[in-house]
């Protein structure tokens, strides 16, 4: 079985105006004005109504701002980020961990828009793993469902042990009691 860590990178309560545009760009490596040599990576999104095809960074974008305006039950922060990350980086690019990585994305997806993405390279540390993003929205695309805070968070957190040991895996925290906190979830497993 493979141990296989679960983190929330940032600890901002991403509660700004553009931070759906942001962390999107980001996680697809989007070109911007900022950083215009970027590669774009695969869009991977459940949760959201078709898009088109190929689809575009730039209507999602505006699927998860548009679901959060028309939603009466929303909460200040606008998504969770988390990342879910192997200690190996994988010698093919589809593997049966992106059937893992769908399974987690599908597991949000019933009531909330989700987007991943597959990365290799840690900016933070320099080194190359692979690790894929999650964004998830907090609102949701169900009239009146409740906004996704912290309580309903850990409810999913708590199911995705049981999808990892489907696929061999260990499925584990790799932050600190404190740094939870900080994000109102406290340690389940």
């Amino acid at each position: 079985m493979m141990d296989v860590g679960i983190k929330f990178p940032n600890t901002g309560d991403f509660t700004n105006h553009n931070v759906i545009e942001n962390v999107l760009n980001y996680i697809f490596t989007n070109p911007t004005e900022r950083h215009p040599d970027r590669k774009p990576k695969p869009l991977h999104f459940l949760g959201v109504p078709y898009i088109g095809h190929p689809p575009q960074i730039d209507k999602l974008i505006a699927c998860f701002k548009l679901i959060r305006e028309s939603q009466n039950q929303t909460i200040p922060q606008q998504i969770w980020h988390f990342t879910i990350n192997f200690p190996i980086k994988f010698s093919s690019t589809y593997n049966e961990y992106f059937y893992f990585a769908d399974a987690i994305a599908s597991l949000f997806s019933y009531q909330y828009p989700v987007a991943y993405s597959y990365h290799t390279e840690n900016k933070t540390t320099g080194n190359r793993h692979s690790h894929f993003h999650y964004i998830v929205s907090t609102s949701s695309y169900i009239s009146d469902h409740p906004a996704l805070d912290a309580d309903h968070l850990m409810q999913y957190l708590m199911q995705m042990p049981a999808i990892a040991e489907r696929y061999n895996i260990n499925l584990y925290f790799q932050q600190r009691q404190e740094e939870l906190k900080c994000l109102n979830l406290t340690k389940i497993f």
